[in-house]
């Protein structure tokens, strides 16, 4: 409403009702930018600010700390120019075609496609390629088929750990990580080893909610010594601690709840 954006509001109410979106495509100017709707999505969900406000506010509150963003399942690239908006260099990973093409148009729309450097595949601990069931209105939720018989496409995972000779990353960056991969986050963890043992400042904000805590917790206090809590209830964050470091989180980020 903020942007008269009339239409959205109506497409909202009828996806709330009957999980259907709008029927045409559309380029839609919200807070965040202007962003590409696909007709019969909801594009139009994530283009909302307030869409997963409690990782939005965290990012926000902790936004001036980092010196570089990895947004993992980056999706239409939401998070990916919000980075840029704060002058935060970004590296956006999303796996699905559908996806990253929608995920170039949205920068080329807000003239940041020189500012993240953008590739096309999913995060997991080796390299292959897995058939994926993308969820054609639920854009966000697509994910891996597990049972390797199914689903409607096909992607390539590598490992966080192979791309690091091209990305150069500088050990010494403060680095906000986001892995949101509907339940790949274990695997993901486990094939950026390297990466978590020999960068000093690191902090993950995962989705917990199909991996679990107790598991993304067991994986990384094999490759550091790591603060945890909770962003929001399907949200948690893990910031790699200094063997001398006594401060935590929620000193800055009041939501935030220790696990």
């Amino acid at each position: 409403m903020k942007h008269g954006d009339v239409r959205s509001v109506i497409a909202s109410a009828r996806y709330l009702i009957n999980q259907k979106s709008h029927s045409k495509d559309r380029i839609i100017q919200t807070s965040i930018g202007k962003l590409f709707c696909r007709k019969n999505t909801n594009d139009f969900q994530f283009a909302n600010l307030r869409y997963e406000w409690g990782v939005k506010c965290f990012f926000l509150d902790h936004v001036q700390e980092y010196s570089l963003f990895v947004d993992a399942g980056s999706c239409i690239g939401i998070y990916a120019i919000l980075s840029t908006k704060y002058n935060l260099p970004c590296i956006a990973i999303e796996p699905v075609t559908a996806n990253f093409d929608v995920l170039k148009k949205n920068l080329e729309l807000n003239q940041m496609t020189g500012k993240v450097r953008a590739f096309q595949f999913g995060l997991g601990n080796e390299h292959k390629v897995v058939n994926f069931n993308f969820d054609r209105v639920n854009t966000g939720a697509s994910r891996i088929d597990k049972s390797g018989t199914d689903g409607n496409c096909q992607v390539e995972l590598r490992t966080f750990d192979s791309l690091l000779p091209e990305l150069d990353i500088n050990k010494q960056d403060n680095i906000l990580f986001k892995l949101d991969i509907e339940g790949m986050e274990a695997e993901a963890l486990q094939g950026a080893e390297n990466f978590i043992r020999s960068c000093a400042k690191i902090t993950f904000v995962l989705e917990e909610k199909f991996t679990g805590r107790d598991k993304i917790k067991s994986i990384l206090d094999k490759y550091g010594k790591f603060e945890y809590g909770m962003v929001d209830q399907y949200n948690m964050y893990a910031r790699k601690l200094a063997l001398d470091h006594s401060d935590n989180m929620t000193d800055r980020h009041e939501t935030a709840t220790i696990i």
